[in-house]
């Protein structure tokens, strides 16, 4: 009784003087419980996920506890749920690791905080080749020590960007119910340091615990936490030097054969982007889309399923374009025009179609997966659509650019001493002819 008190006692001074001296140590046995929260937002909406860590029976257990997603320009319903959903079991190695980063601060950046060398992602780059490579660029010249520097200099800092906001927590709590905050707002590769107290500390052990603890489960801060983030802004920094984007372009041949050979005998690559990882930006085509169709998708070249759902929503888009619609034919005469349909990794574009169930109830009960949503416009207007397989369109959403102005001809006429919200937020139903058939405002 006598050792458990002085232990406790040791406990809370430690808490206390954290602010003053930001070491607080500990041992995994006197923490009950470790809390992960990962968010991020913006003018389009957030998302956040908060995830339990707690030592049980089978080891220290990882379980996805909450999911909020608020996706405002698509205007979908907020998504919030509780669960208690494993996601996996964490080594004790990682535990340590992190705890022990808590007591021992890293202030600053040193060579060893990331442990990147030049003969290491030289290493990896072509070991990450899943077909014969045929041409390749010389490494050794594109990647040295000094540059791997000169770009964790400049990329580990923290970056300033209008209405975005990022942001990790990790709460330690000990066995008396006292909690010790980690926390990191940065925008920036691996968003070192973490802040405790009023400390920092440039400590990848704790952002290894936090991958870990996310596990497979795809959750906001997931690719910024890892190392990987860090390789990527040291590979897109030498693609920036070079206009052929040496590696981009050596990964996107030779990483992904199999989803490469699915993509060219689905379509006509117009472009590609390097995102980050194995995401990339496409720019697609198929022999049934007019020249004004953007269908971009932004797939994780290592998904199988983002590979296969951009192939299915394009057959679909290519039904669309088959038939005669006003709304399609009108943008495909237009000079200038332009249709963007997307495909985003992990996200179907079959998008739910519930908002609508008070005001076209009878639409709301369409499947969701034989409806298109896209972007439309020209240089004087632009619209967010939605067609469905009876022929019929909804117009959500049009905004009026032009300097008198004056409404597009496909826009229906508008009481000229109305609102700009009224303007661009009244909904229109079309037939197949262009005729409307219903109009209101809001969903509610």
């Amino acid at each position: 009784m006598k050792n458990l008190i002085i232990s406790s006692l040791i406990i809370i001074v430690n808490l206390l003087c954290c602010d003053a001296i930001a070491q607080v140590k500990l041992a995994p046995s006197q923490v009950k419980k470790i809390l992960v929260y990962n968010a991020y937002g913006g003018l389009g909406g957030g998302e956040s996920a908060d995830i339990e860590v707690v030592p049980e029976a089978t080891g220290w257990n990882s379980y996805l506890v909450r999911r909020r997603i608020n996706e405002i320009m698509l205007r979908r319903k907020p998504y919030d749920t509780i669960m208690r959903q494993l996601i996996t079991t964490l080594p004790p190695s990682l535990i340590v690791s992190m705890i022990t980063g808590i007591g021992v601060l890293k202030p600053t950046i040193t060579r060893t905080t990331f442990g990147l060398t030049a003969a290491g992602l030289i290493a990896e780059l072509k070991g990450g080749a899943k077909a014969p490579v045929t041409i390749a660029p010389d490494f050794n010249k594109l990647i040295s020590q000094k540059l791997i520097d000169e770009v964790i200099a400049k990329s580990v800092v923290d970056e300033v960007v209008m209405d975005d906001f990022e942001y990790s927590e990790v709460d330690v709590i000990t066995k008396h119910n006292d909690t010790i905050k980690l926390s990191t707002r940065i925008l920036c590769p691996t968003k070192l340091p973490w802040t405790i107290g009023h400390h920092v500390t440039y400590d990848m052990a704790i952002n290894d615990f936090v991958v870990a603890a996310i596990g497979k489960e795809t959750v906001p801060n997931k690719l910024t936490l890892s190392i990987g983030s860090l390789k990527e802004a040291i590979y897109k920094y030498i693609d920036e030097q070079h206009n052929n984007a040496p590696i981009a372009d050596f990964k996107w041949r030779y990483y992904y054969p199999e989803n490469l050979k699915l993509l060219t005998s689905h379509f006509k690559i117009i472009g590609t982007r390097f995102m980050q990882g194995s995401y990339y930006y496409c720019r697609l085509s198929t022999s049934g889309m007019p020249s004004a169709v953007l269908f971009e998708s932004t797939l994780d070249m290592t998904s199988d399923e983002d590979v296969r759902m951009t192939i299915a929503y394009a057959a679909l888009i290519d039904q669309y374009f088959k038939s005669d619609n006003f709304v399609l034919n009108y943008y495909g005469q237009r000079p200038n025009a332009h249709i963007t349909l997307s495909y985003y990794t992990g996200k179907s574009p079959y998008y739910p179609l519930s908002n609508f169930s008070k005001k076209l109830p009878e639409l709301a009960k369409t499947d969701s997966t034989q409806a298109i949503h896209f972007w439309a416009g020209t240089d004087d207007d632009t619209s967010y659509w939605v067609l469905f397989p009876n022929h019929q369109s909804l117009m959500t959403y049009h905004a009026v650019t032009t300097a008198d102005g004056k409404a597009a001809p496909i826009y229906p006429a508008q009481d000229p001493n109305g609102s700009w919200y009224t303007k661009t937020n009244t909904w229109y139903l079309f037939d197949a002819a262009g005729k409307v058939l219903r109009q209101g405002l809001g969903w509610q």
